[in-house]
């Protein structure tokens, strides 16, 4: 089970809120498809950020199995999640990153009906390293014991100097 990484990509903004005309996607996946061939058709996780000054903050981990990027990404669900966190905000720049599946031949895993556990379990993964980061994830499905589990030095650290033990295996698992 292999994944490559393809982003940031700038989404579209039009007042205060990120695109969604059809022309703007339009021109955003025509941007993508440019940079990341193949990458719109294909299925996986993304990731949807905010870029500031002071920094990069996941916002919103999704996941595509059935559909395309393409399909998915940008549609009403997704977008009333990403709008929050850029609304009428000065300096925030949202973006969007694909962990897009692979085969084993090295092409771009497609859509199916069929369950692809593999990237059922990366996005709950990507849940717990996004919550890391930004304790006000925007996902509500599946995140509910990530959000409420506490793992000193790993996971939903309190605000306190670590102590040795948690110092240590934050260490060892190169965190």
């Amino acid at each position: 089970m292999k994944y490559e990484v393809y982003g940031p990509f700038d989404l579209p903004m039009s007042k205060g809120l990120v695109d969604k005309d059809s022309k703007s996607k339009k021109t955003f996946w025509d941007v993508v498809e440019k940079d990341a061939p193949g990458v719109p058709e294909a299925c996986g996780c993304y990731v949807y950020v905010v870029k500031a000054k002071r920094g990069t903050l996941p916002w919103y981990v999704g996941i595509t199995t059935k559909r395309t990027f393409r399909a998915e990404a940008l549609g009403a669900h997704q977008l009333s999640h990403y709008n929050p966190a850029v609304s009428q905000k000065i300096g925030i720049t949202p973006q969007l990153f694909f962990l897009a599946k692979k085969t084993p031949q090295g092409r771009f895993a497609k859509p199916s009906t069929n369950p692809h556990r593999d990237v059922e379990f990366l996005e709950k993964f990507m849940f717990g390293l996004a919550l890391t980061r930004n304790d006000f994830l925007s996902n509500s499905k599946n995140t509910r014991f990530l959000k409420a589990m506490v793992v000193p030095g790993i996971l939903n650290s309190p605000r306190r100097k670590p102590t040795v033990p948690e110092k240590s295996l934050k260490k060892v698992l190169g965190l």
